[in-house]
């Protein structure tokens, strides 16, 4: 993991607002929401353990650096890292161990975990 992804996941464990360079992290109430180049990637509800990722209005979401900070948070509160690309379509890996539930991960999608598990 990079040394901003690291922070980053700190800051979101901690619950603390965060910034550097093109992340950032900022808590309202419950959640502690993740934003890459002010797009808003991912939440995590303290609450409901609940860690969304989200799709955007365009293709540009699916970046590398995109893909990279939302498996970050994935491997750091679900195990492993469930999004790649397969074909130049971005996937969802559905289990840890088991790639038949994968699917497409369509614009203006998002998909939940339980943090404490999934």
């Amino acid at each position: 993991m990079r040394k901003i992804e690291s922070e980053m996941v700190a800051a979101v464990w901690n619950h603390h607002e965060w910034r550097k360079a093109n992340t950032r992290v900022e808590i309202k109430g419950p959640h502690a929401m993740v934003f890459l180049h002010g797009n808003h990637i991912a939440t995590l509800n303290r609450f409901d353990k609940c860690l969304e990722f989200y799709g955007g209005s365009d293709d540009r979401w699916f970046s590398r650096t995109t893909f990279s900070r939302l498996n970050a948070l994935a491997l750091q509160f679900c195990g492993f890292r469930p999004f790649y690309t397969k074909r130049h379509v971005p996937m969802i890996r559905r289990r840890r161990d088991d790639s038949t539930g994968d699917r497409e991960w369509t614009l203006r999608d998002f998909y939940s975990f339980n943090a404490c598990g999934c």
